[in-house]
């Protein structure tokens, strides 16, 4: 798009190069990947696994141990829950923490609040 003008605001001149650049890869298709990536476009993504892989075990206590020492005690979120309260919690409401967490990483489903 050559209009003649000439242009200093760098967000005006971002915008140009990103709609020239774009109309320029979408409409050549000699355009350097562009054949590659209308192979990517045609190939259907499959999710499923046989749930064996390390990264769909279940979360270890270790791991849940781990990653609560590491938070910040910032504020609390909407549930007014300070990880320092987490942190201290008893073995059985740990435990409890814990399965809640495993649910939802094998169902892919939160809990209503």
């Amino acid at each position: 798009m050559c209009t003649g003008r000439t242009v200093a605001d760098p967000k005006t001149v971002a915008d140009l190069f990103a709609e020239h650049f774009a109309s320029v890869s979408r409409k050549d298709p000699a355009a350097p990947g562009a054949r590659q990536r209308q192979r990517m476009k045609s190939l259907e993504v499959n999710f499923s696994s046989t749930g064996g892989e390390s990264y769909n075990v279940p979360f270890s206590a270790s791991e849940l141990r781990t990653a609560l020492s590491q938070c910040h005690d910032s504020s609390p979120g909407s549930d007014d829950i300070p990880y320092a309260f987490l942190l201290h919690m008893s073995d059985s409401a740990f435990t409890f923490l814990l399965n809640i967490y495993n649910m939802i990483w094998h169902t892919g489903e939160f809990p209503s609040s």
